[in-house]
C-alpha cells in the first residue's frame, strides 16, 4: 500500500466521519432525541478499508498478501486514532457530535483505556474489511471477465 492509499484512507475517514456527524445532528434536531453511538466511530474505518481493499484489487488484480495487509492495517489504525482524537477534542466547536466523543481528559487513565479500545476496534475493522473488499472486488472483476 502506498502513501496515496493512506491519504485516500484519511480523506474517506474524514468525509464519512463528518457526514455521519451531520446526519446524526440533523436527526437529533428533527426528532428531538439523542441518537449516536460509539458505532459511528467505527463506520469511517470500515468504509475507508473497503475503499482501499477495492482499489488494491483493481490495481494489483489480487488480494493483499499478509505483510501488505498488516502494514496497511497498522498505518490506517494509527491514522484513524489520530483523526478520532483530533475530531473529538478539536472538532466539537464545529460539530457538537464530535464534542460528545471527548468523554475523558487527555492523558488520563480513562482516556488511555478508551484510546486502546478504539485502536483495537480500528485494527480489527481495517484488517477484516480490507480483505473482504479485495475479495469481493476480485469476484466482481472475474464475473465481468476482467481477470481470470
Amino acid at each position: 500500500m502506498s502513501a496515496v492509499s493512506l491519504i485516500r484512507y484519511a480523506l474517506v475517514f474524514l468525509a464519512v466521519a463528518i457526514g455521519v456527524a451531520l446526519i446524526v445532528g440533523v436527526l437529533n434536531a428533527q426528532v428531538d432525541s439523542a441518537l449516536g453511538s460509539s458505532a459511528q466511530l467505527m463506520v469511517p474505518a470500515m468504509i475507508g478499508a473497503v475503499v482501499e481493499g477495492q482499489q488494491f484489487a483493481r490495481r494489483e488484480k489480487r488480494r493483499p498478501k499478509g505483510a501488505e495487509a498488516w502494514n496497511f492495517t497498522w498505518a490506517a489504525t494509527g491514522i484513524a486514532v489520530v483523526l478520532n482524537v483530533a475530531l473529538a477534542y478539536g472538532g466539537g466547536q464545529w460539530l457538537p457530535e464530535f464534542g460528545k466523543l471527548a468523554v475523558a481528559a487527555p492523558g488520563s487513565r480513562q482516556f488511555l483505556i478508551l484510546l486502546g479500545l478504539y485502536a483495537g476496534g480500528y485494527l480489527i475493522c481495517n484488517r477484516v474489511f480490507l480483505g473482504i473488499a479485495a475479495g469481493n472486488q476480485l469476484s466482481l472483476m472475474r464475473s465481468k471477465g476482467e481477470i481470470e
